[in-house]
């Protein structure tokens, strides 16, 4: 697990490095994410129609995210704003992501929980959709090559270019070579526009006469936020099956973050090589090697970076995650109370409400520690497993062993889980907006078939799993 690490101070207008400095950003940064979270709701879920059969349901996570992309467009930051998307808040947004996303993964945990003998049996189908994360090379490559990449699409169409893509990359090519600027312009891609694309895109396939269930399925493709939005989205355009398909997404979801590392160096790699020399006609080759390393940078530099019991348990790190995740849920309840006043009708607040408030943030702290504890681990397999994945993991166990966990995180409303989330990511990405507008229209072209690759791929394959289990 790679853990988020506080964000170190830098000079600002107020005493630069000072307590107050850091309360006073902190402050505004909440205060810019719960004017947001007001924002969002208050615009509600609308609907756009596309044809007579294909609906866009637009979130309020997707108005959360652009909005704070927006006003953090460099350009624009005048007056407060300057203030609030100051290195420090931006930084801090950027680190502590991953934590503040824990309780919407401590929530997929107890999602499963209900349904999981509904999923072990048909659990294959999981594993088959699985090879459809192929598709970014099978559709990407092709029209990477055709736009004049070349080994710029290495990087570019191995997959989504999350954080296991991004470190095979790097240990095999480096990141300053062809691949590895591909990769970092596809994460990039897949940071900034993944989830808003897959809101839009997971509503339009629905259209088509897919099985929402495979949809749900094939949502689990590697990366949180993309997964929560195409989920969510499906969510709310069929909300007789909404425990379905969150339920579905994240074991799915679960599923990718175990085995899609290795989906990717054993099948997505040979395949990924054999198509390009073979489009390429001798022009470039890429050489037959065996695999590289899955994770890691080499044992040198392992050796200087490997995290110890020490450095990963300090108090103050720990101090740092309570606060961080006090922080999130304290926001996702404000976000539900703001549902409650646009709407009466919405999932009320409830004494089981705050008890499924303090489980999420028990389950995701508890997720922490495990994380950390198998960082420790000689084992590749358990050390890189991510930390969303053991809280997760840690969820599913607690509401197996005891259904009150069920019922009490149930009381917690959905997308107030997403909406503060998808806030803080607008804010973290503010400073790449910048760095995007330098990135090649051709990796940008690239990323859209690559996006529509995966989830086509596992979607259409979940389809096939479903119809012959008889589902």
């Amino acid at each position: 697990m790679t853990s988020p690490t506080p964000v170190a101070t830098t000079t600002d207008a107020a005493a630069p490095g000072s307590r107050r400095g850091v309360v006073l950003d902190m402050t505004l940064l909440i205060a810019l994410v719960a004017a947001t979270i007001v924002v969002a709701e208050s615009i509600g879920v609308r609907s756009v129609p596309l044809t007579g059969s294909i609906t866009i349901t637009v979130l309020p996570l997707v108005f959360a995210v652009v909005l704070t992309m927006v006003l953090g467009i460099p350009a624009w930051r005048k007056g407060i704003l300057r203030r609030v998307y100051s290195p420090r808040t931006i930084g801090f947004s950027g680190a502590f992501l991953i934590v503040i996303m824990l309780p919407l993964m401590a929530r997929y945990g107890a999602d499963v929980a209900p349904r999981l003998k509904e999923i072990l049996s048909i659990g294959w189908v999981f594993l088959l959709q699985e090879l459809g994360n192929l598709g970014t090379v099978v559709l990407g490559l092709p029209v990477a090559l055709l736009l004049g990449l070349r080994r710029h699409a290495i990087g570019s169409t191995l997959g989504l270019g999350r954080e296991g893509e991004l470190a095979y990359i790097s240990e095999k090519y480096t990141l300053n070579s062809d691949p590895g600027r591909g990769v970092l312009s596809m994460y990039l891609m897949g940071t900034l526009f993944g989830a808003l694309f897959f809101s839009f895109f997971a509503p339009v396939l629905l259209g088509t006469g897919l099985d929402v269930r495979a949809l749900a399925i094939a949502s689990g493709m590697g990366s949180a936020s993309m997964m929560t939005a195409a989920s969510s989205t499906l969510a709310a355009q069929s909300p007789d099956l909404q425990d379905t398909i969150v339920s579905y997404a994240a074991a799915s979801q679960l599923l990718t973050s175990f085995i899609g590392t290795y989906t990717m160096v054993f099948l997505a790699v040979p395949l990924q090589r054999a198509m390009y020399n073979l489009m390429m006609r001798g022009r470039d080759r890429l050489p037959a090697r065996g695999p590289a390393p899955v994770l890691g940078a080499g044992a040198a530099a392992e050796a200087k970076t490997a995290p110890t019991a020490r450095t990963l348990f300090a108090p103050a790190r720990y101090g740092t995650f309570m606060a961080v995740l006090l922080l999130s849920v304290a926001l996702v309840l404000f976000t539900q109370q703001m549902k409650l006043w646009v709407n009466p009708e919405s999932t009320p607040i409830t004494a089981l409400t705050l008890g499924g408030i303090a489980t999420l943030w028990l389950f995701s702290l508890l997720g922490l520690v495990i994380g950390d504890l198998m960082t420790l681990s000689r084992l590749p397999v358990v050390r890189d497993f991510p930390v969303l994945g053991w809280v997760s993991l840690v969820s599913l166990a607690g509401c197996l062993a005891w259904d009150g966990f069920v019922d009490a995180i149930g009381a917690v409303d959905f997308l107030s889980l997403t909406t503060p989330i998808l806030a803080f990511a607008g804010v973290s990405v503010a400073d790449r907006l910048v760095d995007l507008s330098k990135t090649s229209w051709k990796v940008a072209i690239t990323a859209v078939f690559v996006f529509i690759g995966t989830y086509v791929g596992s979607a259409l394959l979940a389809q096939f799993g479903l119809s012959v289990a008889g589902g």
